[in-house]
């Protein structure tokens, strides 16, 4: 198990080289960039701790499974189903 002193030290020692790169590859975007990959990582990981239980995984991160249904929408990383089409 990662300490959390350890996972801060990493983190801080990996973003400027995140950031480094994002000012050459996607000036103007960084904060976005960065915002958009630790949701991801933040989102995926949760849901793969609870296997895939939407439910679950809203409640460990303290959201509302609403929030965390249209965050996993905007990330991709649960598919969006096709409403059904009235006839």
């Amino acid at each position: 198990m990662i300490e959390p002193n350890g996972a801060v030290r990493t983190l801080t020692s990996t973003l400027p080289v995140l950031v480094d790169h994002l000012v050459t590859e996607r000036p103007g975007q960084i904060h976005a960039e960065i915002q958009a990959m630790v949701e991801r990582a933040v989102f995926a990981r949760a849901l793969e701790i609870t296997g895939g239980n939407q439910l679950q995984a809203a409640r460990l991160l303290g959201v509302n499974r609403n929030t965390l249904r249209k965050y996993c929408r905007r990330l991709s990383l649960i598919p969006v189903r096709p409403r059904p089409v009235a006839v």
